[in-house]
């Protein structure tokens, strides 16, 4: 359990440096990255203490090294970019350990289920909204860029407005693919022992694919901010980043058909 209370730590801190843009975030988000930096080092020194097994460490220590650079280069030398990027690397870290070699420990509740299925369908939803919402945006720039206000749709809001609910949207959905993804971890320790090889390669090609899209999320969130991306370039990076992740997402299909052969 220690190691799935550091993940939590880890994904919260993700969040909170990536999503706000004030000291709270900022402070908050190294609070909870020493929390899991703590736990992940009481985790390493527990296993290597009781069977000398640094193996089953390494992904524990590399994660806690992680951390300790990001909060190093956070609090004493103010590069909040390497924190943003170096706390989500380090969730990655812990998760890879949970979806690659799952160790049982919890067994998925019904509510559980729903909440992770839930989480999961609606960062997708927001994926599409915020493509939406950066293609009006993208349409009404331009006509205003070339001065064609008949071009104009009375029925479509403003540019400033649109930027809000495109940084909602961006928001709300990194924050429900990481909360998806954290439930997944779980789910991987509760798999039955007799689950077929088919079925799991499905599952991980899955999981790489929320994978895609969380981190298209945490690109276009540090671009716009910790960067400070205008928000014309945070709008193309969502139209650009969602047609990417559709071809991906039919490649994925193609590739579940072919499961049962590469099973076999």
């Amino acid at each position: 359990m220690l190691m799935f209370a550091a993940t939590l730590a880890y994904a919260a801190a993700s969040l909170f440096y990536v999503t706000g843009t004030t000291r709270f975030f900022r402070i908050s988000g190294n609070a909870c990255l020493i929390a899991g930096v703590s736990l992940l080092a009481i985790l390493a020194q527990n296993q290597i203490g009781n069977d000398g097994n640094w193996g089953g460490s390494a992904a524990p220590l590399l994660a806690a090294m992680i951390g300790a650079i990001a909060i190093a280069a956070d609090r004493w030398l103010g590069v909040r970019l390497a924190a943003a990027m170096l706390a989500p690397l380090g969730m990655l870290v812990l998760l890879v350990r949970f979806f690659a070699a799952p160790v049982p420990q919890i067994a998925p509740t019904l509510w559980l289920t729903g909440f992770h299925v839930s989480m999961a369908l609606a960062g997708q939803v927001m994926a599409i909204a915020a493509c939406v919402l950066s293609l009006l945006y993208l349409w009404q720039h331009n006509a205003l860029k070339r001065r064609k206000i008949l071009e104009l749709q009375p029925g479509v809001p403003a540019l400033d407005r649109l930027d809000q609910w495109l940084k909602i949207a961006l928001i709300s959905g990194f924050v429900m693919l990481t909360c998806s993804l954290v439930t997944g971890a779980l789910f991987m320790t509760g798999l039955p022992t007799g689950i077929t090889a088919s079925t799991l390669i499905a599952l991980r090609a899955k999981i790489l694919w929320a994978v895609a899209v969380w981190s298209w999320y945490l690109a276009i969130l540090v671009a716009r901010n910790i960067l400070r991306s205008p928000a014309r370039i945070i709008a193309r990076m969502s139209v650009i980043g969602f047609a990417l992740m559709a071809l991906a997402w039919f490649g994925l299909i193609f590739f579940a058909a072919k499961i049962p052969q590469i099973a076999g």
